[in-house]
């Protein structure tokens, strides 16, 4: 079960370029009003969702 949204449905998991083919990074998927986060190297402990301005703030944040 996807914790962030409640039930089985699939999400469009995306990763940053910048991980390249390392599977030790975070993944992301929008979903409504908020974006799902997994850990890439262990897909069985689940995923969280962050509200999108909490995200948008997170990403300019790390851009410097």
């Amino acid at each position: 079960m996807n914790l962030a949204t409640g039930f089985n449905a699939p999400l469009a998991w995306r990763k940053s370029t910048f991980s390249g083919t390392s599977d030790d990074c975070v993944e992301a998927a929008p979903i409504a009003a908020a974006v799902a986060v997994r850990d890439s190297k262990d897909l069985t402990i689940g995923n969280f969702a962050v509200p999108n301005a909490s995200w948008a703030r997170l990403t300019e944040a790390l851009k410097g």
